[in-house]
Formats: C-alpha cells, structure tokens, sequence
C-alpha cells in the first residue's frame, strides 16, 4: 500500500450567512469522499484531501464550493493535471481566472 498525498488546502474567514449556510458548507465538506479532515485553527479551516481521491467529481465539488463560499480557488491549481486538462482548462469556465489568473 502506497501513502496518499495528502493536500492542504486553507478555508480563510468564510462568511456565512446563517446558521443553516454554515450548516449546508460542513455537510457539502463531510460528503466529499476525498476530505480527510478538517480543522478550524483561530479564522482558518485546514482541509485536508487526499489528492489520489480527487477524481472529475471531486475536483467539481471543491470547485462549486470554494466559488460559492469565496474561497481561494487559486489554490486548487494543484490539482492540474493531464487527467483534468480537456475541462478544468476550459478558459471559459467560470472558474478559470479564479484558478489560473487571467491569461
């Protein structure tokens, strides 16, 4: 058995909007199958995923999320690989610029 490469990704000052939002994002983390844990550390959430479990669903998942909850997509650009390329390069998509910055 190999060690999965876990990834750290870092959840700063999301905002939410009631009870039930902040409810609907920790549920919308718990059912992600590539999250390993999470831990709220003073105005961060520390995510942890393993990266060999980020698969086309996943990585959509992270993307939807972060984008509705404002957090920084760039970091996501770690999960750029050829497996992904045909879509999460799509410069039209809207989570390109967020991502890659514009080019």
């Amino acid at each position: 058995m190999t060690d999965a490469t876990i990834i750290e990704l870092e959840a700063r000052r999301v905002r939410f909007f009631s009870p039930g939002d902040e409810e609907a994002f920790f549920e919308w983390l718990n059912k992600l199958h590539c999250v390993r844990e999470y831990v709220g550390r003073s105005y961060v959430l520390h995510v942890s995923i393993n990266k060999a479990d980020v698969d086309e669903d996943a990585l959509r998942e992270l993307l939807a999320l972060f984008h509705r909850y404002g957090v920084d997509m760039k970091q996501l650009c770690v999960f750029d690989c050829s497996d992904f390329a045909e879509w999460f390069r799509d410069s039209t998509a809207y989570w390109f610029d967020s991502v890659f910055g514009a080019q």
